[in-house]
């Protein structure tokens, strides 16, 4: 009955640690930089404000909404920007 369980934790375990490791593919800095050249003044004006007040899921939809972006790019950018702000 013990070696079941035991059993059972580690599969359990070891399913939740790959899940973990999945991460977003990783987007081309080329692919960021171009979308960046779209944004129109006010929008960064407004995203900045965003980042600035940790508000990155409306950032990354303020972004999108001006730049046609798909999501995960969008989120690469979002993020970069991020880490210049904040660090």
């Amino acid at each position: 009955m013990w070696i079941r369980v035991v059993v059972l934790l580690v599969v359990v375990a070891v399913i939740y640690l790959a899940m973990r490791r999945r991460r977003a593919p990783e987007v081309p800095a080329e692919r960021i930089e171009e979308f960046d050249l779209r944004l129109s003044h006010d929008a960064r004006v407004a995203i900045g404000t965003a980042i600035a007040r940790h508000r990155k899921i409306l950032a990354v939809k303020l972004y999108r909404a001006d730049t046609g972006a798909d999501l995960a790019t969008s989120k690469a950018a979002i993020d970069k920007w991020y880490k210049g702000i904040h660090g």
